[in-house]
Parts: structure tokens; sequence; C-alpha cells
């Protein structure tokens, strides 16, 4: 009994003592949690006020000047294609004679329309004056084709003007009361400018971004504008001020600021203020679209932005008396129910520091052996890829870039020489990674017996047949529950080095003839896929080897690979550019051009497919 005294007595003044140091640290911490409350509410305000005048404007004009930008250059590129298209092109320098052509021209044009959702388009010849055109619309299709564009008409003074512009591309508003809408043309030159045979583009309906100008306003008394280089509203949400001029509702200090301001880029936005004639204080932005010369412009009253500054105010309070109640109940119930806890905490803490220990060294050794599987994994995977020693030989010059988004890939390129013909593959398996790998080993396999027992020279049997057993080797015939895999591939076999035989599955081959780029287009979709049915007039395409003809064939990895200022896909257009733009005299240099540009546009972005380019000369 002696011995409990005195533990009894230190139990109770531990007690008395831990509750001291709660009462203490209650004190403390509520007088912490009004303080940061009272300061969190200044700091907020005065954020607030800062972020309505710059962020949230400059975040609406950029987003919406984006959206536009988007659309504009889409319809841009699209009537570029119009433009250069060989059949439209031969169709208008005979003057639109051929009313079978112009019917497989207008369904063509029509057809790519349709699929971008564009409501008007429409190709005119500078000889005929015809204007053809087909709106897309139910009350429209039983209309004539063209009409003839008249030299006194002011609503077809667009057509000579721009000629006599001397413009590669130009834009002009319309509207339809057909169609009850307005739409913006982007018209495109046919021909040369200094010897134009026509002009052909899109029409882009602008009552579908009214309903974008309305989704992204904020505050009722705000304008959102898209302004013309003659200061005329051309698209604003509210149908009245279309067509007037921004004079009319600015004061000439801010129209000056916009007239006088010289922007070339979607970043430059300009934001500032100014008074009305009640003298309310308005905030503005504005920014120059870098697909045109027309002007993003946006205004809010500051009342509306700061709106939510009382709504702030209640919160803190409530939320401060929140934390306030929280703590209390915590404290009661800490003061009531815990004992010894340093003894308690310390028990706890040892436990699971242990715990954490033996599973970290089993999560250390479980990922050394994975890491180890996946290097022998690379090796047996490099191993069935040609050595640099057989490219060097079957190939008067060559260079590849085979670059796995993880250690192994899906990628692969395979070269066999049997007798006089070589027999080239360049491939794309589904998937990255192991999974990935593993199909390369399969279609490796496949390939080997197709040549060795099969055909060595017909791209289209050895396509037909890798179809076929690849699709037997994942049992997607009896298997209703197997896996769907394929591949894209190109497959070549160039005889007696004088010829060679081209057929792809979703791989475009690139020839590139001195300053001249073809591209020669696949015949499938992909292989081994068992939604895919191969058609029985596949054929090859035959390319006479010329002195000099370098062959290019790219997995969709580096075309789809992101970065740039937009984080854009790197794209088919700007791949076909680099071809053509690209010397062909070392092939070192052209590798080490490719693997530059790539690695500049990608910007620290991460790699997202596998990607593999690989170009050679017969010899």
């Amino acid at each position: 009994m002696e011995e409990k005294e005195p533990i009894k007595g230190y139990s109770q003044s531990y007690i008395k003592n831990v509750f001291r140091i709660i009462f203490i640290a209650s004190i403390i911490i509520s007088l912490a949690v009004i303080i940061t409350g009272f300061l969190g509410y200044n700091n907020t305000k005065k954020s607030l006020i800062d972020k309505a005048k710059s962020q949230d404007i400059v975040f609406i004009v950029k987003s919406m000047a984006s959206k536009i930008d988007s659309r504009i250059s889409r319809a841009v590129e699209t009537s570029y294609i119009f433009a250069r298209d060989p059949l439209n092109v031969e169709w208008i320098k005979g003057e639109e004679k051929d009313k079978e052509s112009g019917n497989l021209v207008l369904n063509k044009i029509e057809s790519i329309a349709n699929s971008y959702d564009y409501s008007n388009f429409f190709i005119a010849g500078v000889n005929t004056r015809h204007y053809y055109y087909r709106e897309n619309s139910e009350g429209n299709k039983n209309k004539e084709d063209f009409v003839v564009l008249s030299k006194s008409n002011p609503e077809d003074s667009w057509f000579d003007e721009m000629i006599k512009a001397k413009k590669e591309m130009d834009f002009n508003v319309n509207y339809d009361r057909a169609m009850d809408d307005s739409f913006l043309f982007v018209n495109t030159i046919m021909g040369s400018v200094d010897n134009p045979i026509g002009i052909t583009g899109v029409g882009l309906s602008l009552n579908e971004i009214t309903k974008e100008f309305k989704e992204f306003k904020v505050g009722k008394k705000s304008n959102l504008w898209m302004i013309d280089d003659k200061g005329v509203i051309q698209l604003s949400d509210i149908r009245d001020d279309i067509g007037k001029k921004y004079e009319e509702f600015l004061p000439k200090d801010v129209i000056s600021k916009i007239q006088n301001k010289s922007m070339e880029a979607l970043e430059n936005v300009e934001v500032s203020q100014y008074s009305d004639n009640d003298g309310e204080i308005i905030d503005y932005a504005y920014c120059k679209l870098s697909s045109s010369d027309w002007t993003l412009f946006y205004e809010i009253p500051r009342t509306e932005s700061i709106s939510l500054i009382d709504t702030l105010k209640t919160n803190t309070i409530i939320n401060v008396i929140l934390v306030l109640a929280f703590f209390m109940i915590l404290f009661y119930i800490i003061s009531r129910k815990i004992a010894n806890p340093y003894k308690q905490a310390i028990l706890i803490n040892m436990e699971l520091e242990n715990k954490v220990n033996i599973r970290t060294q089993e999560l250390k050794e479980s990922n050394q052996k994975v890491n180890d599987s996946i290097e022998y994994a690379k090796r047996l995977q490099e191993s069935i890829l040609p050595s640099e020693d057989d490219l060097t030989r079957v190939f008067k010059n060559n260079f590849v870039i085979w670059r796995p988004r993880d250690t192994v890939g899906g990628d692969f390129f395979w070269l066999r020489e049997i007798d006089d013909v070589i027999v080239l593959a360049v491939g794309d398996c589904t998937g990255h990674g192991v999974p990935g790998a593993f199909m390369t080993m399969t279609v490796n396999a496949i390939l080997h017996n197709i040549v060795t027992m099969v055909n060595k020279d017909d791209p289209s049997i050895i396509l037909k047949e890798l179809h076929m057993q690849l699709k037997q080797a994942l049992n997607k015939t009896s298997n209703s529950q197997s896996v769907d895999d394929g591949l894209d591939i190109a497959i070549f076999c160039i005889k007696k080095k004088s010829s060679l035989l081209y057929l792809g599955a979703n791989l475009e081959l690139y020839v590139k003839r001195d300053k001249e780029v073809n591209i020669l287009k696949p015949q499938s979709k992909g292989v081994g896929y068992s939604y895919i049915d191969l058609k029985d007039s596949l054929y090859n395409e035959i390319v006479s080897i010329e002195e000099g003809d370098i062959f290019i064939v790219s997995t969709d990895g580096f075309i789809h690979q992101n970065g740039g200022v937009k984080n854009y896909p790197f794209g088919k257009k700007r791949l076909y550019n680099m071809i053509q733009e690209c010397e062909s005299i070392d092939f070192n240099s052209m590798k080490t051009e490719f693997e530059t540009t790539l690695e500049v546009y990608m910007n620290n972005e991460e790699q997202r497919d596998d990607i593999t380019i690989f170009a050679f000369k017969v010899k």
C-alpha cells in the first residue's frame, strides 16, 4: 500500500498538468483562429479585388479568344484543303464545263464540310464568275448549285476586292435571311495571288459562337464583343449591338488605346478601367485574335465583379465560430478520455515505424524484381530488332528513331533479306510498355513464318496472312472473351533494288524526291482487330526507285505528341513540312533535326506514346 500512494499522487498531478496544458492550448488556438480568420478575410478581400480587376476578365477573354481562334484555324485549314485539291483546281481551270467532275467536286467538298459541321461552303471560278454553293439546311437542298457573281451587286463586291487585294486568304461576314444566321466566311485563293483561278471557302455560324458568349459572360451588365478591323461589332450576345460601331458605347480614350495598341499574340491581353457617366468604375480587357485582325473586347462593372465580398465576410464569421466550437468539443473529449498519452503515443509510433520498415523493405525487393524483369524484357525486345550492321548492309543510307514511352514498347521495325528481295516492316502494336512488347514478339514470329513459308515478295499477301494468323494466335475467332488487340503496319518488298512495293495498314509512306514529298495512303485501318475485315482487293503501291529517293514512315506516336505554345498534337501537316524542308544529303543530320524538332516541340511535356521513325535510301 505504501508504494501505491506515490503512483496515485503522480497520476493526479499528471492529470492536472494535462488539463492545464489543454486549457492553455485551447486559449492559444482560439486566439490563433480568430486572428487567422480576421487576416484571411482582409487578405482575401484585397486579393478578390485584384483578381476581379485582371485575372477573371483576362481568363474570359483568353478562353473565348482561344475557342474562336481554334474554330477559325480549323476553317482556314479546311478552306486551304479545298483550294489545293487537284480535282477542284482542274475543274475550275476547265471553267466548270465537266458536270460529272463538278458533281464529284461539290459532293466531296460537301462531305468534308459536313464532317466538320460547317453550315456553308462555296467554290467560285474567276473566268466564269460562277459561285457554287450548298447550304446545309433542308430548305436549300433543291436550289440551283450556282449563281453568277455580278460586278454591279454590292453583295458580290467581296469577290473582286479579294482578287484585287492579292491576299491568299481573307474573311467576310454575311447575314443569311433564309437561315436567320450570320456567317463568318473564310475565303482562300485557288492558284496564285498573281494569277488566281478561283476562290473557295467555308462559312462559320456566328449563332453558335453567340451561345458561347452567353456562357462565358459574368454579370448582367457586362459586354462581350468581337470587333472587326473597322471598329464594327460583328458578334455579341445582344443582337441589337451587332453592326454598330463600338464608338457608340465606349469613351474616346478607351477607343484610342485599342486602336493604337499593337498586339500580335493571343497571350497579349490588355487590361484597364474607365468611369462611365454615372461615375461607376468599369473594368475591361481586350486582345487581338491570332487568326485574324479582329479584336475580342470584354467589360464588366466592378460592383458586379466583387459582389462576393459581403458573402465572404459572413462566411468567415461563421467559419471562425464553427472552428472554435469544434476545438472546444475536441479538447473536452481529449481531457475526459486520454490516459498516459505520451507513453501510448510512443508505443503506437514504435509499432507503426516497425510496420513501415517491413513494408518498405518488401516494396523495395518487389520493385527490384519488377525492374529486373523489365530490363530483361528490354534486352529481349532489342534482340529481335535489326542491328545497325544489317541496316547499313541492306540500305544505302538510313536512320531510325525508336523511342518507347516506357522501358519497352509496342513499336518495332523488322527486316529480312531473302535472295534478291528485301522485306521491311514498321509496326505499332496495341498498347505500350510490357503488353505492347509482348505483341511485338508475337508479330515478329508470325512475320518470320509468313516470309519463310508463305510469301516473301507480295505485301498484300503478307498483310492478309498476318491479319489471319494474328487473329488465330489471339484466339479471336473462337473466344468472345479474348482481347481485341492488333497493330498498324507498313510493309515493303524491294525487288532487285530497282522497284519498291508498299502496302500500309493505318501507316502512311512519305516519298521525298528532291523538294517534292508524296504521301502514299494506307488501305486498311489496322491488322488483327476483330472488327476489321480486310478487303480482297488490296493492291500494292509500286514505286520506281530513282537516285536520291528517300522513304520515310512514322508511327502515330510522333504526330500525336502534344506540345508547343498551345499544347496541341504535333500533327501530320507539321511532319509533312518538316520532311519537305529538311536537307537530304546527310542522314545523321536529318535524324538530329527530327529529334531536336521533337524535343523543342515537347517543351518538357511527357511522352504520350511509343515513337518510331524509319527513313532509308535504297542502294
